[in-house]
């Protein structure tokens, strides 16, 4: 359900408290001794046990080591991303899902599908008309929620409303869970959205994060079109509405400023799963914390296997 074709967020949770894991132990806790061997079997002990141990290899793996089978692995849980472009918009989201986009000189925006149409994540920020001072809403912008449920009918959704129940979101957003029907299934989905004021009454920008998925898929899909609404990167000069073709320029720094903070942020405190990634190959995931090692090999953090070693994986998204 894209507007451009298309809770409370619950606060991210705090990475898991070390629980009362057992502590890690050397394989082979008891040993045998036979008559004649004991006295070899013992020096081997003194020996390895008295070698020094190595340091760490800079690139965030190290060898497999007996009792390291607990790792949890970010592959356990997680859903992996790739990159996805359409003109000056970037995302991750999983390798099958599809990106289209829509861009004016008043706005552009971005949707991401699944291959069946049953998840969306978006992303826009435009210029919209404030007409009330002249005795009506007559484009249907006059506010953000109106806006957005114009947009989402628009793509042939029905029926939608917005929770009575908002939330205010650090960094002057707004959160609202909403449903609607679309293609005959009830859907449920949650819109982030900021207006920013531009000095001018009779506009602002509205910049907005939307994710949904089919009603009865929510609770499993909402941490993935969380993210992938929240990966999503555009570059955009705006100009504002009703300005006269011959005067078109971009606007000052200030709106660029305003888009990259919200694209740079990226809301990642406020949705779903913590995005990790490889250092050594870019490789992006959508961890669950269900994932996360409180004592891993390398320190507290996710994991990934690279053949017998485990790599530590930084959080947040790769550098561009």
């Amino acid at each position: 359900m894209s507007p451009t074709s298309e809770p409370a967020i619950p606060s991210r949770p705090q990475p898991p408290q070390s629980p009362n894991y057992l502590k890690w132990v050397l394989i082979g806790c008891s040993t045998l001794f036979v008559i004649g061997g004991g006295t070899v079997l013992l020096a081997a002990i003194w020996y390895f046990s008295a070698r020094p141990t190595s340091q760490s290899n800079t690139s965030g793996s190290r060898p497999t080591l007996p009792g390291r089978k607990d790792v949890k692995l970010v592959s356990d849980h997680g859903v992996e991303t790739v990159a996805k472009m359409w003109s000056s918009c970037s995302a991750f989201a999983p390798a099958d899902w599809t990106i289209t986009g829509n861009e004016q000189h008043v706005g552009i925006g971005v949707d991401l599908a699944a291959p069946d149409r049953m998840m969306f994540a978006s992303y826009g920020i435009v210029s919209l008309a404030r007409t009330d001072i002249l005795g009506g809403d007559y484009y249907g912008t006059g506010t953000p929620e109106v806006f957005l449920k114009n947009a989402i009918e628009s793509t042939g959704a029905s029926g939608f409303d917005m929770d009575n129940e908002s939330q205010p979101i650090e960094g002057g957003y707004t959160l609202r869970y909403w449903r609607a029907n679309y293609q005959g299934k009830p859907f449920r989905g949650f819109a982030l959205y900021q207006a920013i004021e531009t000095g001018d009454p009779t506009n602002y920008i509205l910049a907005y994060r939307l994710g949904s998925s089919e009603a009865g898929k929510w609770d499993e899909a909402k941490h993935v079109v969380y993210d992938i609404a929240a990966s999503i990167r555009c570059t955009k000069h705006l100009f504002p509405v009703q300005q006269s073709a011959s005067s078109r320029e971009p606007q000052g720094t200030s709106k660029d400023q305003v888009d990259e903070e919200l694209s740079t942020k990226r809301e990642e405190t406020t949705m779903g799963f913590q995005n990790v990634y490889s250092p050594s190959t870019g490789q992006h995931w959508e961890a669950s914390y269900s994932d996360y090692n409180p004592t891993g090999p390398d320190g507290p953090g996710y994991y990934r296997r690279v053949g017998n070693s485990y790599e530590k994986l930084n959080e947040g998204f790769p550098p561009n």
